[in-house]
């Protein structure tokens, strides 16, 4: 299983193409990015209509017979080809053509990569289980929250920057969980940095924080500092761009949740460098953490995860104004 693209185009650097995949997620970013990386390691020109052969499988009129014909059927001016299936999740149910799929994995045509594309498929099933021992079965489902950050590492480092993990949790929170509006972030990071500089924090909050007349930087500073009347002007400002009441919370959230984690830390008798370490911090966003631990105590910090956790559930909830929701809540953490 391949964890990310990274790791495939690697392997198809090093090893080259495997002679049969079966790819399957629900992410279909990464399925898609996946598909392209190996028809491009599989064949000279993947646009070619003469290189790569396309079935679906959810289509009536095709059978797993015409896949396999093929696949041994190379056109007359190519040397190499490949073979694209989507609509592979059928095949869950026409378990009698599973026979002919491993029969061909295990002697497959030298000259062809078969590709079978899935949403999802049993990895219990036995044919999954013959095309992972003849071949690569890939799974690319949609990333976690948490693991969102690395793939913005591992999506800098293919398009030739260096990112610290700090920044990279920075941008995810500031673009949203969707991969796709994450790439092209991405994408606009690459083109502002230029050719092989690192992104910076300072990048990040140019490219998608300075658009904002009130960025969530300043929402999360003056609620840090315990400043009421800026910390609601902020909001304000806001929410009337658009911005999701539920991404600003979430925003709020990770906020507290570093600076409970810093309290914590402070409280042992640990440094600023210290702190800034453990926790992978950028040493701006230290600093200003350990600054402002001193505006609440472990107690206040516990109550402050209580109504965090309360304004989730409302925002979630029919019945609430959720303007009146987020500003109750803004009031409720610069009070302590």
């Amino acid at each position: 299983m391949a964890q990310d693209l990274n790791t495939l185009m690697s392997r198809l650097e090093k090893d080259g193409p495997a002679p049969i995949y079966l790819i399957q997620g629900d992410e279909r970013l990464l399925v898609d990015g996946a598909v392209r990386a190996i028809l491009a390691a599989a064949v000279d020109d993947p646009s070619d209509p003469m290189s790569v052969a396309r079935f679906d499988l959810a289509e009536a009129q095709t059978t797993v017979s015409q896949v396999l014909d093929g696949c041994r059927s190379i056109g007359l001016f190519a040397t190499r080809q490949a073979v694209l299936v989507r609509g592979a999740e059928t095949l869950a149910k026409q378990k009698d053509e599973h026979g002919l799929i491993t029969s061909y994995a295990e002697s497959p045509d030298p000259s062809t990569t078969l590709i079978f594309v899935a949403t999802k498929l049993n990895r219990s099933l036995g044919l999954v289980k013959k095309i992972g021992k003849f071949g690569q079965e890939l799974v690319y489902d949609s990333p976690k929250s948490y693991e969102l950050p690395r793939w913005v590492v591992g999506e800098s480092r293919r398009l030739g920057h260096s990112v610290d993990q700090a920044t990279a949790a920075l941008i995810v929170d500031l673009a949203g969980h969707k991969l796709g509006l994450l790439q092209l972030v991405v994408d606009q990071l690459s083109l502002f940095v230029g050719p092989g500089a690192p992104i910076t924090r300072d990048a990040v909050t140019t490219v998608l924080a300075a658009t904002r007349e009130h960025s969530v930087f300043e929402l999360v500073d003056a609620v840090g500092e315990r400043k009421t009347v800026p910390a609601i002007t902020h909001l304000h400002a806001m929410l009337a761009h658009k911005e999701p009441p539920l991404r600003i919370l979430s925003m709020l959230t990770r906020h507290f949740r570093q600076l409970w984690q810093v309290k914590e830390l402070k409280s042992r008798g640990q440094s600023v460098q210290a702190i800034q370490k453990d926790l992978s911090l950028h040493q701006f966003v230290a600093k200003k953490l350990y600054a402002q631990s001193n505006h609440f105590d472990a107690v206040m910090l516990r109550r402050t995860y209580d109504r965090l956790y309360r304004t989730n559930i409302q925002l979630k909830s029919k019945g609430y104004d959720e303007s009146l929701v987020m500003e109750r809540l803004v009031m409720d953490l610069c009070a302590g």
